[in-house]
């Protein structure tokens, strides 16, 4: 029974594997990711080879991590810069009206909003939504980034119309990303996994969103991504 349970081909070790394989992958992307400027090359990098070795068992998992790094690495720092700069904006304007990023985290900036004026209350609600666009943008972006050659514009015009059309879409990527940072905050041991889980859940979402926009491949073509 257990020579059964553990031999190459049952799929309890094909689980092992594939966990493993997902550790890795969330280890790669938290050093890679350390500089900050390349959190986007690195989630692009991630989202692919999750998407390509673990669910559609093609390659090898850091070799196909690095090759999509180097690919996509002077586009995801165009696009990292730009979504930090938003970011940067947001915060800004919080410190203006005299709100910290720990009083929004831990819930303390409502009754600070409404003790203000409109025009304040306003700006507030403005930042907010800026910082909502923000994060969608970043879910849809990178795996995007992935998996089309086009420019940063169009990827992140198709990032908001995609964003938009699958709104329901939107919502669960943005409530799964939100737990598993969550997660990782008040457990920093989760940096190991989470990240590999958010792109394998993620991509269940995503990949249906993308077919829409993905020619169709040829007899000699080897589209993995046609099997999902």
């Amino acid at each position: 029974m257990w020579k059964k349970l553990f031999s190459t081909d049952s799929k309890f070790t094909q689980i092992l594997y594939k966990t493993g394989e997902v550790v890795i992958l969330s280890i790669l992307w938290f050093v890679t990711s350390i500089p900050v400027i390349t959190i986007g090359t690195s989630t692009s990098a991630l989202y692919y080879t999750i998407v390509k070795c673990i669910r559609s068992g093609r390659g090898y998992p850091v070799k196909e991590y690095f090759k999509s790094w180097k690919q996509n690495f002077g586009k995801g720092l165009i696009l990292t810069l730009f979504l930090l700069a938003i970011v940067v904006f947001v915060a800004y304007y919080l410190q203006r009206l005299g709100i910290s990023i720990e009083d929004v985290l831990n819930n303390e900036a409502k009754s600070e909003f409404f003790s203000r004026s409109e025009s304040l209350v306003g700006l507030s609600a403005i930042c907010a939504g800026i910082a909502v666009i923000a994060a969608v943008l970043f879910i849809y972006i990178f795996p995007l980034l992935s998996r089309f050659n086009l420019s940063s514009g169009r990827l992140l015009a198709m990032a908001f119309v995609i964003s938009i059309r699958y709104f329901y879409f939107s919502i669960a990527l943005m409530i799964i990303t939100v737990a598993l940072v969550n997660l990782v905050v008040r457990l920093p041991l989760g940096i190991m996994f989470a990240p590999g889980i958010w792109a394998l859940v993620s991509s269940t979402m995503i990949e249906k969103t993308m077919k829409k926009y993905l020619p169709e491949p040829s007899p000699e073509e080897d589209a993995w991504w046609a099997e999902l």
